[in-house]
């Protein structure tokens, strides 16, 4: 792990149970991803887009980040060089690591960042997701939390929703937002195929994920007609195609919605 400017073992990159992050939530993220390319040559996907809405979303809500975006990318090819990992997740941590006793950290207080290499197992084929649609749990609009900031504190709602989902034995959730349009599963944008269109809700109100433009920049590359348009539930449920798109899937297709 690279925490602060120096790579040190995981075990320890470690902060207080009472820091202000894990009382409070003074913690953004970003995730991306580490991938063999064809000829066997480590990749890291699109990490400059990724560290630089890492930093959005710190400044966003107030997190002083004394580290900037070419040295996140240094420590970030350092971390993963160490790791030697073939196929990981990255994820970049700020958080305020001190003990905070109010809402808001005393002026000054500079966040802490680590970056971590997450391995994961080859890639091998996935079934189709077995979405539901729950009515009672919404995304945080604008008002709330900013869309395109990727803040710890707003995936709570997501969880509770996701984990009842799964009790009831589904493996995925998408979520309407404040005006009952589709927006997006806890981490990941969505997609639907229609009379063979490629369709995807539009930002404002979902997060600008670096895999959703890929998708759509591969789209418009092999010419496929390609639009940000509202999405009911009705649409979702009634498309030819539909799928999840997210740096950890990266695209992950869905069999059924709501049954």
């Amino acid at each position: 792990m690279w925490a602060d400017g120096h790579i040190v073992p995981a075990e320890e990159a470690t902060i207080s149970v009472l820091s202000h992050a894990v009382q409070r939530g003074a913690a953004v993220f970003d995730v991306g991803a580490l991938r063999l390319g064809a000829n066997g040559t480590r990749l890291l996907f699109r990490p400059r887009e990724h560290i630089a809405r890492f930093l959005r979303s710190a400044s966003w809500i107030g997190l002083d980040v004394s580290w900037d975006a070419g040295a996140l990318l240094e420590g970030t090819v350092q971390v993963a060089r160490a790791s030697g990992a073939a196929s990981a997740l990255v994820r970049w941590s700020a958080f305020v690591s001190t003990m905070e006793p109010d809402v808001v950290p005393r002026p000054g207080t500079r966040a802490s960042v680590a970056i971590a290499i997450l391995p994961l197992d080859a890639d091998q084929p996935r079934p189709g997701l077995r979405v539901t649609i729950p009515r009672d749990v919404r995304k945080a609009g604008p008002e709330v939390f900013p869309p395109q900031a990727k803040v710890s504190a707003s995936y709570l709602g997501p969880m509770l929703a996701k984990r009842q989902a799964q009790a009831r034995g589904y493996d995925e959730v998408v979520l309407l937002d404040c005006e009952g349009h589709v927006a997006e599963a806890p981490t990941a944008n969505v997609f639907t195929v229609k009379d063979g269109e490629l369709l995807t809700p539009p930002l404002g109100r979902v997060l600008g994920g670096i895999t959703r433009d890929s998708v759509l920049a591969l789209a418009r590359a092999e010419g496929v007609a390609a639009r940000e348009v509202d999405h009911s539930p009705e649409d979702l449920a009634g498309a030819d195609e539909a799928f999840l798109a997210a740096t950890s899937l990266p695209v992950q297709g869905i069999a059924s919605i709501n049954g």
